[in-house]
């Protein structure tokens, strides 16, 4: 696992090797065991033989035209040989982030076509695999990947993600210069990034919680879709096309027993994630898919893994940490319990939003960070069961969508007299009565509306209502139900495309986004055995009403595992892991709301009104109603700006006064190496 930066001038005017330094060091987080700079000429691309050295300077053949940085995780082959940015035999170039797991079949492809291999890295299959097939060797990558592949001779420059979006990658065309890295934070140390708010990409931040691909929340820089390529040709325009399409791969196989089949691809994925020449392990929270895969890890390795779960004893709606241990006992794990009261979840709002490059509202990220930390002081790799719920149905917005069809049937006037009657009622994220209250809310505001707006209705932070209210000198177009509409067209509408919708949208920019930003800052590698494409086409294959129903989830993957995961877990009832910021406003974390969200920080927030934020705080905080989620949104909003946003434009100033200061004979660069 690595972080990836680069420069490439579309102009001819040089690239210095101060401006991928600093995007390179930026990323050390990502890689902390080693680090590289390489700076290729225009002439060929390729160093003339012996130029590259660990310990000196060598200028490139003609003048700088791309620039490549990577910071390395080291994971499989932990020898120099391995060490990015990577030369083929021929003259390509590859800086990479992941894991291919059909490394193997595919290097024994590659070696038969005559390829011949200097180390056993997945990052050498990558660049020989790309050399000998071009763009077409993308759909053939199982795995987690954001890469950069330089093909000198055609002066081709390849930017890709993995299919379904564990690993980022944004990029920025300004000034001359296609600008990328895995992370916005190091994209932005080069000066030339403009840092204008994307009022597109706020709008949907302000729906969802955080923002999807292509928009970043500047609208000068990009994110590169999942399952998607970059590529760029000299003198021509670059071109984003996908390269996987979900929706071709569904419905082509479904088999006699899915029960059996699913059991099947769930092994074969897991036996794929354990290869690693450092220490690997597990995290458990007890719940059915983390159980899952553990339980695989058992059957296939023999050895108890290393697992981890964290505990919150002082709340015990979203306290999962009896069931692990019961968990871990009969699956005879080495088991570590973290323990952290809500106190210590507040502790860490500071670390968690302080490292999120874009505004990022799931307050999970706070347990996923603390969790991660911990597994970190003796893991260099985790699995997790991350993936699990999207695939088979496991959440509660699935069976929101199942009542869907009923809940057309009533009147209107009928809808709206239910909603009266629980406006009064207190509601609240969590169990008991509040917590149901909650849940039937959301399900009215989509009562009269198409399958798709009731989807997007249940994902909203705010509704379209609420952000014309709360942002009323700014048209709202409503891109979120566009994106929802959008995708249940491709997946061809009804329950049976609601599985794939949560794949390829929310997936990839909230769940994991969030596992990639807070595994990552404590230099741990995450891998999501449920992701593994044939068991992803396998699950999407099949309709709906085998996966969940209104009063069920995760039906087929229940019985799937039937005699491999302990009764007491295939019973109990999904659990998030949630937060429960919203009561936290509602008490202990009001004086530092008021800190952070005050009326001159709200200001500063494009077309936003601050008398209707505070009269949402006022109404959560007497609990008249619920605005937990749309008032941590504006919390995370405004720490982003006065704390990310402000460092991104301080790290930019630091980066031109290096600039200015640099020599001649730094912009020429061969290799520079560290670590």
């Amino acid at each position: 696992m690595c972080g990836l930066a680069g420069i490439l001038s579309l102009s001819g005017a040089p690239v210095r090797h101060a401006s991928v330094g600093a995007m390179t060091e930026a990323l050390r987080h990502r890689g902390p065991d080693e680090g590289s700079v390489i700076l290729l000429g225009d002439a060929d691309g390729v160093p003339r033989s012996g130029a590259a050295t660990r310990d000196r300077r060598t200028e490139a053949p003609g003048p700088t035209r791309l620039g490549l940085g990577h910071r390395r995780l080291r994971v499989i082959d932990l020898s120099g040989r391995a060490a990015q940015p990577m030369r083929s035999q021929s003259g390509d170039w590859l800086v990479c982030n992941g894991e291919i797991y059909n490394a193997h079949e595919l290097r024994a492809d590659l070696e038969r076509r005559g390829a011949r291999f200097r180390s056993r890295s997945d990052t050498e299959v990558v660049l020989e695999a790309i050399g000998a097939w071009g763009l077409e060797a993308l759909p053939r990558f199982n795995g987690m990947f954001a890469l950069a592949h330089w093909d000198p001779r055609r002066r081709r420059l390849i930017l890709a993600r993995d299919r379904f979006g564990e690993k980022p990658l944004y990029y920025s065309i300004a000034s001359g210069f296609l600008v990328f890295a895995s992370e916005l934070g190091a994209l932005v140390r080069n000066r030339d990034i403009p840092l204008e708010i994307d009022p597109q990409a706020l709008e949907l931040y302000l729906t969802f919680g955080f923002v999807p691909a292509p928009w970043s929340i500047y609208r000068g820089v990009r994110k590169l879709p999942h399952a998607s390529s970059l590529e760029v040709l000299l003198d021509e325009e670059p071109r984003v096309a996908r390269y996987y399409r979900l929706e071709d791969h569904r419905g082509s196989r479904i088999p006699d027993c899915p029960e059996d089949a699913v059991r099947g691809a769930l092994l074969e994925s897991v036996r794929r994630r354990l290869e690693a020449d450092v220490p690997l392990g597990a995290f458990l929270s007890g719940g059915l898919d983390s159980t899952a895969v553990v339980a695989c890890m058992r059957l296939l390795r023999g050895a108890p893994p290393l697992t981890y779960s964290m505990g919150i004893p002082d709340q015990p709606y979203f306290d999962e940490s009896s069931r692990a241990r019961r968990t871990a006992g009969i699956l005879s794990t080495l088991h570590h319990e973290v323990r952290v009261d809500a106190a210590g979840l507040r502790a860490e709002i500071p670390f968690v939003l302080g490292r999120l490059d874009e505004p990022f509202a799931d307050s999970s990220a706070l347990a996923s960070s603390i969790i991660s930390r911990e597994a970190r002081r003796d893991l260099t790799v985790a699995l997790s069961g991350d993936g699990g719920d999207e695939l088979f149905g496991g959440y509660r917005v699935f069976r929101g969508l199942a009542a869907h069809r009923l809940l057309r049937r009533l009147p209107p006037r009928v809808a709206a007299a239910l909603a009266t009657l629980l406006a009064p009622l207190p509601a609240r994220q969590g169990g008991g009565a509040p917590g149901a209250v909650r849940q039937a809310r959301r399900l009215l505001e989509g009562a009269t509306t198409d399958l798709a707006a009731a989807h997007a209705a249940w994902m909203s932070v705010c509704g379209a209502r609420a952000r014309r209210t709360l942002r009323p000198a700014f048209p709202d177009e409503d891109l979120g139900a566009s994106l929802l509409e959008e995708r249940y067209r491709r997946f061809g509408g009804g329950l049976d495309a609601a599985l794939a919708v949560e794949v390829d949208l929310p997936l990839p920019d909230d769940m994991l986004a969030k596992v990639d930003r807070t595994s990552m800052a404590h230099s741990l590698e995450v891998r999501a055995p449920f992701l593994d494409p044939t068991l992803v086409e396998l699950a999407l294959s099949l309709p709906s009403r085998l996966h969940f129903g209104l009063f069920s989830g995760k039906r087929l993957l229940r019985r799937a595992l039937r005699d491999l995961v302990p009764p007491h877990v295939l019973r109990a009832p999904k659990r998030g892991f949630e937060v429960p910021v919203g009561h936290w406003l509602a008490g202990p974390l009001q004086p530092l709301y008021r800190e952070i969200v005050s009326p001159s920080a709200l200001h500063d927030v494009p077309g936003l009104d601050p008398a209707v934020a505070q009269a949402w705080f006022e109404e959560h905080g007497t609990r008249a109603r619920d605005h937990g989620r749309a008032l941590w949104s504006l919390f995370a909003l405004c720490f982003w700006m006065q704390g990310r946003h402000r460092a991104h434009a301080g790290g930019a100033r630091e980066a031109l006064r290096q600039l200015r200061g640099c020599s001649s004979s730094s912009a020429t660069v061969l290799r520079s190496t560290e670590g």
